[in-house]
């Protein structure tokens, strides 16, 4: 059984610095692409079919609670 492919969205690249730093730490999980916003994940998750999304709630655009309804 292979990793687990997840996608980060968060509008602050910090942020997402930082989770994806612990996330691969684990050697258990592979981010496999980051969104800043909810439209970008939308296309980010068509395109890469990630096992999951861990995504922020308040973005610009599209916050998370859209996306996620719309995903």
């Amino acid at each position: 059984m292979g990793n687990i492919r997840v996608l980060l969205v968060d509008d602050h690249a910090i942020l997402r610095e930082g989770i994806r730093y612990l996330l691969s730490a684990s050697g258990q999980v592979d981010v496999v692409g980051e969104a800043e916003d909810g439209l970008q994940a939308i296309e980010m998750v068509e395109k890469l079919q990630p096992d999951a999304v861990l995504m922020d709630i308040a973005m610009p655009r599209m916050n998370g609670i859209e996306a996620t309804a719309e995903l």
